[in-house]
């Protein structure tokens, strides 16, 4: 895994020196900022591609079935109202 990390944090850091136009000097910068990326991906628990992530908010936009009542649990004594279409 510590295998995995490291080539992650190459491949990212060297394509964060492309996006910055390739300057000298400041690839120990780019490391850092490849590296702080990698720990919050890890923390967040997201994949490389953030497929889970995308699937979770994609399943929160979704709109609940209004056709769904909803049914009292045992000892629920509020009083269902019926929808007004």
């Amino acid at each position: 895994m510590a295998d995995d990390r490291f080539a992650w944090i190459s491949k990212r850091a060297y394509a964060i020196w492309e996006a910055a136009g390739r300057p000298s000097g400041c690839d120990q910068e780019h490391w850092k900022q490849a590296a702080a990326e990698r720990d919050i991906m890890e923390r967040s628990r997201a994949s490389v591609d953030g497929e889970e992530l995308l699937l979770r908010f994609r399943q929160k936009a979704t709109p609940p079935n209004p056709d769904q009542a909803l049914q009292p649990e045992d000892g629920d004594e509020r009083i269902m109202v019926d929808r007004i279409s």
